[in-house]
């Protein structure tokens, strides 16, 4: 074999493995924004239970797989609240999707939408039963700021409570 076609052999036997390693686009990288810790309060009026205050986290989860999200509010009413939101994707080309419980019994199954950079809408499938939810997310400088939304049967979407946050100093 001559040096040339040597050489030919060598980069075609190189190249090949890493062609083959490239690693699939992740489903989550339009979500990115969102993940670390987060601190968030509500006004007064932003709220049906009065003025609020928690936390919450956006985390990749199961070697990136999947990206959990935990929340815990505490409003002056009395109130309180705490919920687990995983968001996953059926294959990694696939537009992710979210499924949400919280302390109330609430099951949220939410298809996911991104109608800007660094702005995310999860909203509840209409084929569920009941009311429609719709949770959004967006950067606002380097605010997090969020509005959840319900829409009883037959109904437009009404704002429940809108908060902002700011990702957590200790984290």
């Amino acid at each position: 074999m001559t040096t040339p076609a040597k050489l030919l052999l060598i980069a075609a036997l190189c190249t090949a493995p890493v062609s083959a390693q490239t690693a699939a686009p992740s489903p989550f990288t339009k979500l990115e924004f969102l993940l670390g810790k987060w601190i968030g309060a509500a006004g007064e009026k932003d709220t049906p239970h009065g003025a609020g205050q928690g936390g919450f986290s956006f985390e990749p989860e199961l070697n990136r797989k999947i990206i959990v999200r935990k929340n815990s509010a505490a409003y002056t009413s009395g109130v309180t609240h705490d919920d687990l939101m995983v968001i996953y994707a059926d294959a990694p080309n696939d537009t992710p999707r979210a499924i949400y419980f919280d302390t109330e019994g609430h099951v949220i199954r939410y298809n996911i939408a991104f109608p800007a950079a660094n702005r995310v809408v999860f909203e509840s499938d209409a084929a569920q039963p009941g009311p429609r939810y719709r949770l959004s997310y967006w950067m606002n400088g380097a605010s997090l700021d969020g509005k959840f939304e319900l829409a009883t049967p037959g109904a437009d979407y009404k704002t429940y409570m809108t908060w902002s946050s700011k990702r957590d100093p200790r984290r």
